[in-house]
């Protein structure tokens, strides 16, 4: 309990009589000042029992509109208090507070009890300038005696919670420019779900749960099928996000990884939605940055979502060369067969198809995916993220997935589809997305492996539409 200025006021004016009657020898200013203290120390012991029981049996619910917000949005916050005419006596006042990252834009953030008065209540409404998962400060309660002369605050314990995710970008998800048009979708639990017993095997339609797609069948027929079951069973998923410098590529806020963030969000949340055990590998520069082991609780899918939300490129954004180990074996193959001073030189340096093997499994994203193999069983699902940039690399990586048993999903973000580029360019663009589309269906060649492309959907409409009038096309 603290004592406010009036009780300072009121202090002051009872030393200051007895200081006089003291220097003038008088006692009738001294019996005043002692009057004066009595009567403070009885309105102290008084308002000490009113705040004690003013928060023992005062209610206050506070609430936020929406779990879920984007950033450049807002939503309302709604603080009510109520408490029982007996705790009415004494004023109340009750503050939101809000983190830092969100602000009020408009309401008035106290609700003010005065005497007498039993319940209010406010709305504010609250502004997100970044993206992130933000908890909002307890709200400050104060409370005072009648006639102001002594207070006290404590925090009420109810502590909101939001997720700001950043605005989505316009996403296309598809193989050769054709788009699945949504990448996931809401599971409902009177719906067949991910079980073990097939019932139907149908294509693909908008909303559909994308953990329901049948990526063998998939892969087989070239378009994206469905297959419900009967009997739910929890499909484990293990998720493998690239952030590493190259990742930075693309304009401010439509990066690479700004686009591999919404695609490993969004299945974050379908995992979420299923109750099934999900993990997390974020892999920089030098390797695995954070993990997160698979688990079905809510901690697990909500730190998931904030590190993802936390992501930023690491390290050198240059990307060495590479080939693939048969390429290296032609290469040293030719070089046998020359006698001349340069293939005496570089002879050494691709003859070891070993060592060059074990270069690639160095590389942060192959290492990470062969640790990882072991938490995806056969009905489990290892989902990757990353861009198109190595090519020896990305075959390394399948390879390594293959053997987890699992079903692979694989989300490449085409650098040529991020680069800045205008009519003059679009030419070359367009050729180096069919130098990507080709590998993507070498990757997805296997019957457990899907691969999508992840890009603007402006971009590619574009690159397309340019190039619709050529003789031959990208399928």
């Amino acid at each position: 309990m603290d004592v406010t200025e009036r009780w300072w006021a009121l202090a002051g004016s009872g030393g200051l009589l007895i200081v006089v009657g003291v220097l003038a020898e008088q006692l009738r200013f001294v019996f005043p000042a002692a009057g004066l203290g009595a009567w403070l120390l009885g309105v102290a012991v008084v308002s000490s029992e009113s705040f004690t029981h003013s928060q023992q049996h005062t209610a206050i619910d506070y609430s936020i509109a929406t779990e879920n917000a984007f950033v450049e949005t807002d939503t309302t916050v709604t603080l009510r208090v109520h408490r029982p005419p007996a705790t009415a006596a004494v004023p109340l006042s009750v503050t939101i507070e809000t983190p830092p990252g969100i602000s009020i834009a408009a309401g008035e953030p106290t609700v003010s009890l005065p005497a007498g008065v039993t319940e209010s209540e406010t709305e504010v409404t609250v502004a997100f300038a970044v993206a992130g998962q933000f908890e909002f400060p307890p709200a400050m309660v104060t409370v005072s005696d009648p006639v102001g002369l002594y207070q006290t605050q404590y925090h009420y314990t109810a502590t909101p919670q939001i997720t700001v995710r950043p605005q989505s970008p316009t996403l296309h998800i598809g193989r050769g420019g054709e788009g699945l048009h949504s990448a996931y979708g809401q599971h409902r639990s009177d719906s067949p779900g991910p079980g073990v017993t097939t019932r139907e095997l149908r294509e693909y339609l908008p909303g559909d749960d994308f953990q329901q797609i049948d990526w063998n069948a998939t892969a087989r027929l070239s378009e994206t099928y469905i297959r419900e079951t009967e009997g739910e069973t929890d499909r484990r998923t293990v998720l493998i996000v690239d952030h590493r410098g190259r990742m930075d590529g693309g304009e401010a806020g439509n990066t690479m990884l700004a686009y591999a963030r919404e695609v490993a969000s969004g299945i974050a949340r379908a995992a979420a939605d299923n109750g099934d055990p999900l993990g997390l590998r974020t892999v920089g520069n030098h390797g695995i940055t954070h993990t997160v082991q698979p688990s079905m609780t809510p901690q697990t899918y909500a730190r998931v979502e904030a590190l993802l939300y936390d992501l930023t490129p690491t390290g050198d954004t240059t990307v060495p060369g590479t080939r693939s180990a048969r390429q290296a074996g032609r290469l040293a193959d030719r070089l046998a067969a020359d006698d001349g001073q340069f293939a005496t030189v570089v002879a050494p340096y691709v003859t070891d198809q070993t060592a060059y093997t074990h270069r690639l499994r160095e590389d942060p994203l192959v290492n990470t995916v062969q640790q990882v193999g072991n938490e995806v069983s056969g009905d489990g699902l290892l989902v990757i993220v990353t861009s198109d940039a190595e090519p020896a690399k990305l075959r390394e990586v399948v390879k390594m997935a293959i053997q987890s048993g699992g079903q692979i999903l694989i989300f490449l973000t085409p650098e040529c589809l991020f680069e800045s580029s205008d009519l003059a360019t679009l030419d070359d663009t367009y050729e180096r997305y069919r130098t990507f589309e080709e590998l993507r269906r070498t990757l997805d060649s296997h019957p457990r492996v899907t691969v999508l492309e992840i890009a603007p959907e402006t971009r590619i409409q574009t690159v397309l539409a340019h190039r619709q009038e050529k003789p031959t096309q990208v399928r």
